[in-house]
């Protein structure tokens, strides 16, 4: 009679974890970015008043938003990626020494 080992479940956990700090981190990340960029936007005067410093710090602020933007949608695939490569390398685990 074989003895089945629960060593799996010691090595999935973690794993899932990890994801869910990185998605948290990512969107808390992504949240205080936005909060950011609308607090300064709030605190400057109308388009037509500012000065070339304010226009030139929301242009900044602006391409910093978009590539945080790319850069999250990047993260996202890569961490789905690895999740599903989990998935498939625990089937392949539980299949292997039935």
């Amino acid at each position: 009679m074989r003895k089945l080992s629960d060593k799996a479940m010691g090595n999935i956990i973690p794993a899932i974890l990890a994801i869910v700090i990185a998605f948290a981190i990512l969107f808390i990340g992504a949240f205080v970015n936005g909060e950011i960029s609308q607090s300064l936007e709030d605190s400057y005067p109308t388009a037509a008043s500012r000065s070339v410093i304010q226009n030139n710090s929301l242009n900044s602020d602006g391409n910093i938003s978009t590539n945080w933007d790319s850069s999250l949608d990047i993260v996202q695939v890569v961490i789905i990626i690895s999740l599903l490569a989990m998935a498939v390398g625990a089937i392949f685990l539980f299949t292997r020494f039935r």
